[in-house]
């Protein structure tokens, strides 16, 4: 059987996080360029991720009925559209409008891309190839901040976005090469239904196996978003670094994330999933509690943040092979599945990280709280699973 290019998918699984990191460095100025309050500013960054969400639910059932390549295909192109938006925006409200149509139109291809692991049927297997391809998407953290900010400083804001634009034509030139369809995949006859949609739906949230894994996921995925919404705030705001400055610490959490995924892969040729799903989780809360500990002996520094690359760690470790038990049973809806899991994921994820965002202007310390928090999810739920 013919699959995907490895590569390929981690590309268009990387797409959405390249879109996000890009734009990053470029935030303080687009806030001041427009006028506008932080709030509002960061509302380009949670709306992004909550758009992102719930578009899911849109494109999973889309991609198990039309296909993979015909599906790209049209939300590239209308990820190109959005683009072009958000480079012509006159305002905050036209850029957020902007971000949220990029959001949903790009979301696609990370449906796709992990969906697509679903084409490997160990579980085991499917984990490590989502290991080696969020090895390669973790370096978006290290590189792609850098870009944007080198970008933004010599070309402009604006420019970010013809960045992303360019990104997005290349991937769109490369989907009919390189694209293959799932296995399980036949050109279906009959008419597009919603409806048949939610029925589907509704069979795949009674799945256990699903919830359980995807509820371990999501505690786990959201402390990443915590910190990626509101690490800009908290470097450059509050810390005064410049945004290169800010892209080069921020690299950090990229190549702790290939370091993570890099162990995970080793740690299950001996151990088992559910061991290494508890590992993962107390080092989130390890991680987490040590950050906690610092800030309430020496005040909020740069150092206080630095225990948080053990929680991007144990993050990393977690969530593969979570993310391969919620896709365990599932074969011929694996587009379906997969958009209820990063629906969840996505959305509550920004959910939270918004929330956090606001509390943080005036309580610091709610970053590793809320992490200690999530890592005790993690853990809990992490008993449960039987191997």
């Amino acid at each position: 059987m013919t699959k995907t290019p490895f590569f390929y998918i981690a590309c268009l699984s990387g797409f959405s996080l390249i879109t996000f990191d890009l734009y990053q460095p470029a935030l303080p100025t687009i806030i001041n360029y427009f006028h506008t309050t932080h709030e509002l500013g960061q509302l380009t960054l949670s709306v992004y991720l909550f758009v992102n969400g719930l578009a899911q639910l849109v494109w999973g059932p889309l991609i198990d009925h039309f296909g993979r390549l015909r599906s790209l295909t049209i939300s590239l192109s209308l990820f190109l559209v959005a683009t072009l938006i958000c480079i012509e925006s006159n305002s905050i409200y036209m850029l957020i409008a902007g971000r949220a149509l990029q959001s949903f139109f790009i979301c696609c291809s990370g449906v796709i891309a992990l969906s697509s692991t679903r084409d490997y049927e160990m579980t085991k297997e499917r984990a490590n190839i989502i290991s080696h391809i969020s090895m390669i998407v973790s370096i978006s953290p290290i590189f792609a901040p850098m870009i944007g900010a080198l970008v933004f400083l010599y070309l402009g804001w604006k420019a970010t976005f013809i960045s992303m634009g360019i990104v997005g034509c290349i991937l769109l030139f490369l989907a009919k090469p390189l694209l293959k369809e799932s296995p399980s995949w036949s050109r279906h006859k009959s008419t597009f239904s919603f409806l048949k949609s939610l029925k589907q739906y509704m069979h795949i949230i009674k799945n256990k196996q699903l919830l359980l894994g995807m509820t371990i996921l999501t505690a786990s995925f959201t402390n990443i978003m915590i910190l990626i919404v509101n690490i800009t705030y908290l470097i450059i705001d509050q810390l005064h670094y410049s945004p290169t400055t800010f892209a080069y610490i921020f690299a950090f959490n990229g190549f702790t994330m290939i370091l993570g995924n890099y162990i995970g892969i080793r740690l299950r040729d001996y151990f088992s999933t559910k061991w290494n799903m508890c590992f993962g989780s107390l080092m989130i809360i390890f991680g987490a509690s040590i950050s906690l500990i610092l800030y309430l002996s020496i005040g909020f520094s740069l150092r206080c943040l630095l225990p948080l690359l053990l929680v991007t760690l144990g993050v990393t470790i977690t969530n593969p092979p979570a993310l391969s038990l919620a896709l365990k049973d599932f074969n011929e809806l694996a587009a379906s599945a997969t958009a209820v899991i990063n629906t969840m994921r996505m959305s509550t994820a920004a959910l939270i990280a918004g929330v956090i965002g606001i509390v943080l202007t005036t309580n610091d310390y709610i970053l590793p709280l809320s992490m200690i928090t999530l890592g005790c999810v993690c853990f809990i739920f992490s008993l449960l699973y039987k191997n």
